[in-house]
């Protein structure tokens, strides 16, 4: 398409054969008129024109603004992405050259340079933004998972030197998508999407009242959604209440000290425990698990009378003693018994209150007594004494003649 104006591209190839068919001289105000498939998608509210559109193999969402703020924005997308944060995946930007403006000056007519730019993100499907989300009343059990999936998101940021910096509920979406739970399978999960980068900055560190800020901040936009659905007449409970704020603060605490601990663990031994061992959400069981792993490396040294770094110990253990293990648990369908756990959170637990015993008791009590005694704590019936007792010999085996040298 050949354009009137001055139009300068700056964006991924992938997407320029597409991006280049828009009328991109006319004000998005108008490309209804002018033949494009614009999309009806209800969006939440913004201080600039945004649209969405579908062009040839891809759909987009494209934010009328200034150069400057385009080119800022898109850098800050791709940082995030690289950082593994949840965020819009970036095109580009671009930018459209108008007629210069006129200024009147002491020395007479002056002409400025005037640019209208747009920040062209590849539209994410099947989300839910704040303006058909918190229209809808929820239980409290629902509330929270949408607390827990934003928190998350917060605390990645956070832990990564992210400052929002306009952290609202305007610039989140919510998406459910289906995700592969190591040793439990395939699984529906919440995750929340950073969806407006304008205002972020990203630190090596960031301070303490940089994160309040960043959170005091969010909690005055749960008022603002408060305050729009009055003044549309949507009736409703309050989107955010002292209990719904006093949880995410709670929970704000835990996962940024889960996130610190994942960091530095991965420093330590170059394992992805996200990738490898599934969501944790305790930071206690950080340390439990980088103990686990100390122990394993003391027990390989022992065995090979040479030292081995803590990275190869991991990757032993993962491959001998972890994998081993889960893998039990999926076949065996152990996870049914405890609903809501994770491989790598019964793993620990389990471990953990057998550790817990045989110190209580002054000797190894044995897998099978630590096995029925987390059982008839958490979850599992007398019906199921058995199989438990299966599952102790068969963790057992796996462990073999570490297990009772660790615990000598």
């Amino acid at each position: 398409m050949k354009h009137s104006r001055p139009i300068r591209f700056h964006v991924d190839p992938i997407f320029r054969e597409e991006l280049e068919r828009l009328p991109w001289s006319i004000p998005l105000s108008d490309w209804h008129q002018h033949g494009v498939n614009v999309l009806n998608i209800k969006r939440g509210i913004s201080r600039h024109v945004v649209i969405f559109v579908k062009t040839g193999r891809f759909s987009f969402g494209i934010k009328e603004i200034s150069e400057d703020i385009s080119k800022k924005e898109i850098g800050h997308y791709e940082q995030l992405l690289l950082r593994g944060i949840h965020t819009l995946v970036p095109a580009g930007y671009v930018v459209r050259e108008e007629e210069p403006i006129p200024v009147e000056t002491p020395i007479g007519v002056q002409y400025v340079e005037n640019f209208i730019s747009h920040t062209v993100t590849v539209l994410v499907s099947k989300v839910l933004p704040d303006s058909f989300l918190y229209s809808r009343n929820f239980r409290k059990e629902n509330r929270e998972k949408i607390w827990d999936a934003i928190v998350k998101l917060f605390a990645q940021l956070h832990s990564n030197g992210v400052y929002w910096g306009d952290a609202s509920l305007a610039n989140v979406l919510i998406k459910f998508e289906k995700r592969e739970v190591p040793f439990v399978g395939l699984r529906t999960l919440l995750f929340a999407y950073l969806s407006d980068a304008e205002t972020v900055e990203i630190r090596p560190r960031l301070s303490h009242s940089m994160r309040d800020a960043d959170l005091n901040f969010f909690f005055e936009s749960m008022e603002w959604i408060n305050e729009d659905l009055r003044a549309s007449g949507i009736l409703r409970d309050n989107v955010g209440t002292e209990e719904d704020t006093a949880y995410i603060k709670k929970r704000y605490d835990l996962l940024y000290k889960v996130e610190r601990k994942k960091k530095k663990f991965e420093h330590q031994t170059s394992f992805d425990i996200d990738k490898f061992l599934g969501s944790i959400f305790n930071p206690a069981y950080v340390d439990q698990f980088l103990k686990h792993i100390e122990e394993h490396k003391w027990y390989m040294n022992e065995r090979a009378d040479s030292d081995v770094t803590l990275a190869e110990a991991t990757k032993d253990w993962y491959e001998t003693v972890f994998v081993p293990i889960c893998t039990l648990f999926r076949t065996e369908h152990i996870l049914e018994f405890f609903k809501g756990k994770t491989a790598a959170e019964l793993y620990i637990e389990i471990m953990n209150n057998k550790y817990y015993l045989s110190e209580q008791a002054g000797k190894d009590v044995g897998m099978i007594t630590a096995m029925k005694d987390y059982a008839e704590r958490f979850g599992a019936t007398e019906q199921h004494t058995s199989l438990l007792e299966q599952l102790a010999d068969n963790m057992m085996k796996i462990l073999g003649l570490k297990e009772t040298m660790l615990l000598t």
